[in-house]
């Protein structure tokens, strides 16, 4: 019971986890697959507003405790996995294993543990007095805007920063809060982040190489039914290296899609936070909405097209500002300026913060 119960929860939280992950791609557009994704998103949503009612009950504490409970809860995880494969898995292999494979398991072991308390307790970047001078704004002040007050923090946010709601924080070149170290992916950290998932994947790869080595070696009928039997029919020790094979085939390749998409992120020269920024300017495009105005407008070069009442009840077109949606353009002085539609965000916009993949791998990395 317990062993199908494990293998139901690990394939549960591989199809939600790709479910989330790519099902809101231009190939699943109005199909069941987006429609379940959204449905998904309403639920955490709906979860969400729960732990913030409760966390306002709690002054502040719950977010404490819960932030903490995951990380820490992975590390007790991980340890329960090694002390099981030690006492239960690593006998069946420890005659045929070489000095260099049993030195490769202890390093895998102790990366993991390093790599994990990194990443929980790095600085993401902390703003301070010289950190507007980290990132410039954009000459297009299409998703960063010059002389932008942080509502929170009361300070001027620099190019490519947020603020956190789980930190109360904003940090610089931000990506995004992972629940999995109770930290924020910024400046300085994101090499740790990457380091932690690279960790991640030798483990679980290597775990499952180890794992299947250990049930291979007392296999008699090598087909998916005799594979089968064998980790459910026998004993104790290999239903726990199939359960370590199973967790391992699942996990790995989720971290893998995810490290995947961090290096197509630095490829396009974005991070997670400035990928939902353009994916609201491919938005505006796709309604015909983005505007390029010359010249520009308080050093504003694109604009939005919206529609307001006038005095006289009727509709009028106005283009607002994308930083505070004022009003920039009337049609008492729409003579003044030449305003061209935006088609594609490939084309007609070009992204200051691209430098080349190695380029922007290297800003990120070597820092």
């Amino acid at each position: 019971m317990f062993f199908r119960t494990i293998v139901t929860i690990s394939i549960i939280s591989f199809i939600l986890t790709c479910l989330l992950i790519f099902g809101d791609s231009p190939s699943f557009r109005n199909t069941p697959i987006q429609k379940l994704r959204n449905q998904l998103l309403n639920v955490l949503r709906q979860l969400n507003q729960f732990y913030s009612y409760l966390d306002q009950k709690t002054n502040g504490q719950l977010i404490f405790i819960l932030g903490w409970l995951i990380p820490l809860g992975y590390l007790a995880v991980v340890t329960v996995c090694f002390y099981q494969f030690w006492i239960k898995t690593f006998p069946i292999i420890e005659s045929t294993t070489s000095t260099l494979s049993y030195y490769y398991i202890i390093l895998s072991m102790f990366v993991i543990y390093l790599s994990t308390v990194i990443a929980m307790f790095s600085d993401p970047g902390s703003i301070n007095a010289t950190s507007l001078k980290t990132y410039p704004y954009e000459p297009n002040q299409l998703i960063f805007f010059n002389n932008n007050l942080c509502s929170t923090c009361k300070i001027v946010k620099p190019a490519r920063s947020k603020h956190c709601s789980v930190c109360n924080k904003c940090y610089l070149l931000y990506d995004h809060h992972c629940i999995w170290i109770n930290n924020c992916i910024g400046y300085y950290n994101y090499k740790w982040f990457l380091l932690y998932l690279v960790v991640n994947i030798n483990m679980l790869g290597y775990g499952f190489i180890v794992c299947f080595k250990a049930i291979n070696l007392q296999l008699t009928n090598y087909t998916l039914s005799g594979f089968w039997n064998l980790i459910t029919r026998t004993n104790d020790t290999n239903k726990i290296t199939g359960i370590f094979i199973i967790l391992c085939i699942i996990f790995v390749i989720i971290v893998i899609i995810f490290t995947a998409l961090h290096l197509r992120y630095i490829y396009l020269g974005v991070t997670t936070n400035e990928l939902d920024k353009w994916g609201e300017i491919e938005y505006l495009i796709d309604l015909n909405l983005l505007y390029k105005v010359s010249p520009p407008i308080n050093n504003q070069m694109f604009v939005e097209k919206a529609s307001v009442r006038s005095k006289t009840l009727s509709e009028e077109t106005v283009y607002i500002s994308l930083k505070d949606e004022t009003i920039l353009i009337k049609n008492v002085n729409i003579a003044d300026y030449n305003i061209i539609p935006v088609e594609s965000v490939i084309s007609d916009i070009d992204n200051e913060y691209d430098k080349g993949f190695w380029n922007n791998l290297k800003d990120r990395i070597f820092v």
